[in-house]
């Protein structure tokens, strides 16, 4: 169990990267290129991949029934949930993001119980509920705020997390059958098929490759190959082993894992509250595994 969680670190630390990263190139190119040139790199990983395990891995066989249900984990995870992540960045703050995909467990909570039928127990529920406040507190203490200039970044924001919860949910039982790199890969697949169109009919359209810096294309890369390429796949193989709402409070303690990355690489001091939120989340964290 010590070896699961290890890997749960490993891949809240890489999704909190994200955030840090994406602060920058998400509010100087378009969404719609940003988005695009991401999903290449992370399809492109995945077809590396195949290439190389192909001698090792059985042909994978996929039910005719499921091929719309892997258009739909396409659609929910880059249209979706990737591109209003990205774009909500124009219209809110970092801070406000974080604290929109905090509520993401509670999202997950509801989704599993209507669509995989997945039950908590009381203990749990105030677990993921403290672990919420937790990372409230530390968005609040990093700036997160409401108010009309930020209302629509706020919007998509909650609508990325919900989508992202979504993908969570709905991928669980295609991990359990098809196993976590192929789904990811099908999914991801699917998902750039499908975000073509909103690119190029989407406001800022796609910038020419010449057109964006040598830093720029290192972050595009680095969300393409890190955060969508290995802490997908990551949380897929995590989620073949653990209920949905069990893995999902784990996202509750990103806004704490954002705030040291932010003062390890930009030197931003951790204010009182990320101390205070944090060691709230971290108690939710706990009773949601003990429950």
């Amino acid at each position: 169990m010590m070896n699961l969680y290890l890997w749960v670190a490993i891949q809240q630390t890489v999704a909190s990267s994200t955030h840090v990263v994406a602060r920058s190139v998400a509010t100087v190119l378009p969404a719609t290129t940003v988005v695009l040139y991401r999903g290449i790199f992370s399809v492109l990983v995945y077809t590396v991949w195949i290439v190389l395990r192909r001698h090792r891995v059985p042909k994978l066989a996929i039910k005719r029934e499921d091929l719309w249900r892997f258009a739909v984990l396409g659609l929910v995870n880059m249209p979706l949930n990737q591109y209003l992540f990205v774009a909500g960045l124009h219209y809110t703050t970092a801070p406000n993001a974080a604290l929109a995909f905090a509520l993401s467990p509670v999202f997950v909570l509801v989704l599993a119980r209507l669509l995989l039928g997945e039950r908590f127990s009381l203990s749990a529920m105030i677990g993921i509920l403290l672990a919420v406040a937790g990372a409230a507190v530390v968005a609040f203490g990093r700036g997160a705020r409401f108010g009309a200039d930020a209302a629509l970044g706020n919007i998509m924001e909650l609508a990325a997390s919900f989508a992202w919860s979504l993908y969570t949910v709905w991928g669980r039982p295609l991990v359990q059958r098809y196993g976590a790199i192929p789904t990811t890969a099908i999914g991801m697949l699917w998902g750039l098929v499908l975000f073509v169109p909103v690119a190029f009919l989407g406001a800022g359209g796609i910038l020419s490759p010449v057109a964006i810096s040598t830093k720029q294309w290192i972050e595009i890369a680095y969300l393409g190959i890190v955060t969508s390429g290995v802490g997908w796949a990551l949380w897929y193989m995590l989620l073949r082993r653990m209920e949905a709402g069990r893995l999902a409070v784990f996202n509750n303690l990103q806004p704490v894992l954002t705030v040291i990355l932010a003062w390890l690489v930009f030197g931003e001091l951790p204010p009182l509250e990320f101390w205070i939120g944090g060691s709230i989340a971290l108690v939710g964290v706990a009773i949601v595994q003990r429950a």
